[in-house]
């Protein structure tokens, strides 16, 4: 297992404190991901991309590298998945759990910081990402991309 999916399964056995029946919601993983890939905690790139949230289509920043290191925690049963329906939304809450307890082999320092963040902390859902105690995490703050372009002239073969 690389850095990055212990430092995801170690996000989320900090949130539920390692207890099997305490679950952490998709939109806080989600929300983690951006802020410590911001912190170079996490080894992430994240992209603007149109997603759900709080029943609301809106771009956020995700990594997708990120969300396939949760599928493999899943895959090979790290940490649980649960969906939830709720009245009156018209999609699945998701939430995480711990499965498998791991030893971690990233830096103690690193797992400091983590804990620092999220430890015994509460998180609220906002409607542009979450906060935990005075720090903000805002998913929609969509950095604008540098992007030049060179015309590209395809050369064909004339066959007459």
């Amino acid at each position: 297992m690389d850095e990055n999916k212990e430092k995801l399964h170690f996000i989320i056995y900090t949130l539920t404190k390692g207890n099997k029946n305490k679950w952490v919601r998709r939109e806080v993983i989600l929300a983690l991901i951006y802020y410590f890939s911001q912190q170079n905690i996490l080894n992430y790139f994240c992209t603007p991309t149109p997603s759900i949230w709080k029943d609301k289509i809106k771009f956020i920043n995700i990594s997708y590298e990120a969300i396939t290191d949760l599928n493999y925690l899943l895959d090979n049963e790290y940490i649980a998945e649960i969906l939830l329906s709720v009245r009156g939304l018209s999609i699945f809450i998701v939430g995480y759990s711990i499965k498998k307890y791991i030893d971690y082999s990233f830096p103690e320092e690193e797992q400091r910081k983590i804990r620092e963040v999220i430890e015994d902390k509460e998180i609220i859902i906002t409607d542009n990402g979450i906060i935990i105690d005075n720090l903000e995490i805002d998913l929609t703050n969509l950095k604008k991309v540098k992007y030049t372009a060179k015309p590209y002239i395809i050369r064909t073969l004339n066959f007459l």
